[in-house]
């Protein structure tokens, strides 16, 4: 996972600037609750922590930060999803498929929630950069409801129709997932047990 900062061409790993990683964070958290259009620079600066390096350390503009967003979203997604294909079993890595992605957006609704309503305020300039490690994630998807339908484990579909369904299905959550009500592990296993009809959680 990595950006680029408003000094420097060169990219370096989010995880290794902590800085960064609050930036994006806060950052984040100000456009969940202001929405992108009214949230500020301003806003997100007034909202970290004063004892770090400023917001112009890192970002160029408003639009560079929201690519920030994007950037961290999908590629930490991709990076742990990337873990997860090692499984060799179709059906096993099917169910761990779907559990990664409703946890990852649980556990990050403010970054999850810009990264989907959003996406038509993403400058022109970072669309083709996003776009690759998207269609690389759906591709991840593609390949294991394609392995599930051979093992026999998933219906006869379309890999690719299959791959949009979970994807759907364990991403639209951000809208109404509620923590205080909602535990995201049930959650899971019951998309886990509707995909594979196998008994879901008592």
């Amino acid at each position: 996972m990595s950006g680029t900062t408003a000094s420097s061409s060169v990219e370096i790993p989010i995880e290794d600037d902590p800085r960064r990683e609050e930036i994006i964070a806060t950052a984040a958290t100000v456009f969940h609750a202001k929405g992108y259009h009214a949230g500020s620079l301003a806003d997100v600066e007034a909202a970290l922590d004063p004892g770090g390096p400023g917001l112009e350390h890192y970002v160029s503009s408003k639009e560079h930060l929201l690519y920030l967003i994007f950037d961290r979203a999908i590629s930490l997604a991709l990076r742990r999803l990337d873990e997860l294909a090692t499984i060799a079993d179709p059906r096993r890595r099917i169910g761990a498929f779907i559990a990664h992605q409703v946890l990852i957006v649980t556990e990050e609704p403010s970054m999850f929630t810009v990264f989907f309503e959003s996406r038509p305020r993403l400058d022109a300039g970072y669309e083709d950069r996003i776009r690759g490690k998207e269609k690389a994630y759906l591709q991840r998807f593609v390949d294991v409801v394609t392995a599930g339908v051979e093992a026999g484990v998933l219906a006869p579909v379309n890999p690719r129709f299959g791959a949009q369904a979970l994807l759907g299905m364990s991403s639209w959550i951000y809208k109404w997932y509620d923590p205080a009500q909602d535990d995201w592990a049930a959650l899971a296993d019951d998309f886990v047990a509707l995909v594979l009809h196998r008994e879901a959680h008592q």
